[in-house]
Order: C-alpha cells, then structure tokens, then sequence
C-alpha cells in the first residue's frame, strides 16, 4: 500500500457528487484504515437491495426501475453522521445492468454521473474493469493492486 495522504477522500471536488474509488482488490483491513482516516461511513448497496426486495417477488427487473435505484444510492447519504459515504456492493448492480439488453449501463452511468446535490461526499468503491470509459478523471481515484 503506498502513502496515507494518497487516499484523501475528502478532499475531492465537487463534493456534491458522486466519485469513483477504483480498487481490484480491497483489502479489509485497508477499507477501515481509509473509512478511519477520512471520516466515512461504509455502506453497501447489497444489503440495502436485500432489505428493500419484497418476499413475493420473483424476478429481480432493475432495469425497469433505474430511477429507484439511483434513489436509493442518493438515499444511502441521508441521515449519516460522518463526512464521506464510501459505497460498497455496487458492482452486482453494474453487472447485472451489462448483462441486460439494452443500454440500461449507459443511461445509468449518465444519470449517476450528473446526480448532484448529494448531502454527504459519496465514493463508490469499484473494480476497474466495471468503471466508466468517459468519467472525468478529477472524480476518480485509482488504488493500485498489491
């Protein structure tokens, strides 16, 4: 792991929108350093879908329902006491959307893209071969492997 002062999250600009953290693979350990270092809260998108799925559903259709989903990232800064949210599990949300017909991964990578207003610095922590191609680099920080 290289130095600390590399992975200062909060000071990334604009911070009412959404940045990129861009890392193969996370190490646990390092996460809590980070969420530690930079005062931020972990969340994880996973848990949250699996709380708001309902019992008698068969089929998950997110694609259907891209606006809810993005409604539920910017939901996911509301009511957090620290400075940075650092969301994790996004990545099975992006999956999925490549896999279905459509450009279901484009229009949400737009619309996540332009979100603003966010009420809290948000990072999405994400494997580098799920990030966006046309993302400004000001709002993406790469951690490198090893």
């Amino acid at each position: 792991m290289t130095d600390k002062a590399d992975f200062l999250l909060r000071d990334a600009r604009p911070d009412d929108r959404i940045h990129l953290l861009l890392w193969d693979t996370p190490d646990e350990t390092e996460l809590v350093r980070i969420a530690f270092d930079n005062n931020a809260e972990r969340v994880n998108y996973r848990k949250n879908l699996l709380q708001r799925i309902h019992p008698g559903e068969n089929f998950l259709t997110l694609h259907h329902n891209l606006d809810l989903e993005l409604d539920a990232i910017k939901s996911m800064c509301y009511g957090v006491n620290k400075q940075i949210v650092l969301l994790e599990g996004l990545d099975c949300l992006i999956t999925y959307l490549q896999v279905t017909s459509g450009s279901h991964i484009t229009l949400f990578w737009k619309q996540l893209e332009e979100t603003r207003k966010l009420e809290k610095l948000l990072w999405i922590l994400l494997p580098q071969q799920l990030a966006p191609k046309n993302w400004s680099s000001e709002r993406i920080k790469r951690i490198p492997s090893g």
